[in-house]
């Protein structure tokens, strides 16, 4: 198939821009691992977080500090610039990851579409690939899941390649390819699933030179010792990541205790998060691709992965981001093989138009809502702190407090604001009287002032919802809705 055309382009072009406008709007978070276990990680390497706020894995030093050590590099050279703001730095990380989730389907798009029978089975993979509602939702995460995954498919997409090169070329494909294996196992252990069907599909079906898996090797162990390297510089002693984490979830079974689920929890919990109809008919074509095509390289890797995940007791869905790339290929060449059947039926034009609704709907959706609504507010107050000395009152826990974690990484820089966090109402009189010239701020879950700020004068300085929504309380809807706002409290 020829990816060259304009219409190609133009997908591709588009693509972009939607990775872009998701890396601008998705502030925040998926899952808090994304946040604490990195950014968090790399401000208390910056002397900005205090140990005790560091989670657990910290101390079992079973996290691999590959991230936290890039986050540094691009605060390093922000700094050179005079940029200290932790939401610019956050936004490049996502606008970073955005780019490079669009260069690997890009990548694979170019690789691939030449093995499928049909032109309308090779588009349907471009279009998945670039605009499946999850793809730019979950590409612009700098998240172990998505950059391991990005990662190991650009490696895929440059050893399916090297059959065709000689010479320095190859070599060099080889090299990078290596490169990428060896820091992906390092940034998420779990894809050694994955490793398994690569592993089978290069020695049983391909048949590789053992030349060229030597070069591969080579590299991939470079790069595993480069990890432990940078995970050195971060935890001032020798370790192994990797043996640590599978030391602590796997054999002391720690993972455990967030929750075991049966082998086949993530079928159900697809179809529910996946959108139903959207997901239903993926699972299908999925299984019809597996069905024809059981040894294929990105066959291989799903069952390996998937089989790998059924074993573990602890299950989340998010464990199998990794494989959305080959999920989508799989898939599509199901429907590039049932194409033919269905093609001149009225069902399957109906449901094709029903699904591409619904998928622009959920994506237009996603690219344009925070992943994380609470930190467009500490945005706010980052800012606001930044020219008026503030002091947050909180009342019985921290507004930056995520179950028992401190996001500090959002915090303004000591000395612009302080945090009282009050068991009850006695002392904010005090709160209020000592405040000086300091504006005191209370974040609330709610557009109208809360009752502990009764007796006080209130002004509402920022809610995320335009002043012209708020002006009509149909219903009285907004006493029964969660809308985070903050307010500037004055003394009596």
């Amino acid at each position: 198939m020829n990816t060259t055309n304009k219409t190609y382009r133009n997908w591709f072009f588009l693509g972009l821009l939607v990775q872009v406008i998701a890396a601008c709007f998705s502030v925040g978070w998926l899952h808090p691992d994304e946040h604490f276990q990195i950014l968090e990680f790399y401000n208390y390497k910056r002397g900005l977080s205090p140990l005790s706020d560091l989670p657990w894995e910290y101390g079992a030093k079973c996290r691999s500090a590959l991230q936290p050590f890039i986050v540094y590099c691009y605060s390093s050279v922000l700094a050179l610039i005079g940029i200290t703001s932790p939401f610019v730095l956050a936004f490049l990380l996502r606008l970073s990851m955005g780019v490079l989730t669009w260069f690997t389907a890009i990548r694979l798009i170019k690789v691939l579409s030449p093995g499928f029978t049909t032109e309308k089975g090779a588009r349907l993979f471009a279009a998945c690939s670039l605009f499946l509602w999850f793809v730019p939702y979950l590409g612009v995460r700098f998240s172990a899941e998505t950059i391991s995954a990005d990662f190991f498919f650009l490696a895929l997409s440059l050893m399916l390649q090297v059959t065709n090169m000689a010479g320095v070329r190859k070599v060099l494909s080889l090299s990078a390819a290596g490169l990428l294996l060896g820091f992906t196992l390092f940034l998420r252990l779990q894809m050694s699933f994955a490793f398994v069907g690569l592993g089978i599909w290069l020695l049983f079906v391909a048949k590789w030179p053992f030349k060229d898996l030597l070069i591969l090797t080579f590299f991939a162990v470079m790069a595993m010792g480069l990890s432990v390297c940078i995970d050195h510089w971060y935890y001032n002693e020798w370790i192994f990541a990797l043996y640590n984490y599978f030391d602590v979830n796997i054999i002391q079974n720690v993972a455990a205790k967030f929750g075991v689920f049966p082998w086949y929890y993530y079928f159900p919990q697809f179809i529910e998060k996946g959108i139903a109809p959207i997901a239903l008919v993926l699972l299908f074509l999925f299984f019809k691709g597996i069905w024809k095509r059981p040894v294929d390289l990105f066959s291989l890797v799903c069952i390996t992965f998937l089989f790998g995940h059924f074993f573990i007791g602890h299950k989340e869905l998010r464990f199998l981001f990794p494989a959305s790339f080959a999920f989508i290929y799989v898939a599509c060449r199901g429907f590039d093989d049932l194409l033919p059947g269905i093609v001149a039926s009225k069902g399957y034009k109906f449901v094709f138009k029903l699904l591409v609704v619904v998928n622009i709907g959920v994506l237009v959706f996603k690219i344009f809502t925070p992943s994380k609504e609470l930190v467009k507010y500490y945005s706010f107050i980052y800012s606001y702190a930044q020219h008026t000395p503030t002091q947050i009152v909180a009342f019985e826990k921290s507004p930056y407090k995520e179950d028992k974690a401190e996001c500090n990484f959002y915090k303004p820089l000591p000395g612009t604001m302080d945090i009282a966090v009050l068991q009850d109402t006695s002392g904010l009189k005090d709160v209020l009287n000592a405040s000086n010239k300091k504006a005191v701020i209370y974040l609330g879950t709610s557009v109208h002032p809360p009752k502990e700020l009764d007796g006080y004068r209130t002004e509402l300085i920022y809610c995320q919802l335009p002043a012209w929504v708020l002006k009509y309380n149909f219903n009285h809807w907004q006493d029964r809705s969660f809308i985070w706002a903050v307010f500037r409290a004055y003394p009596k």
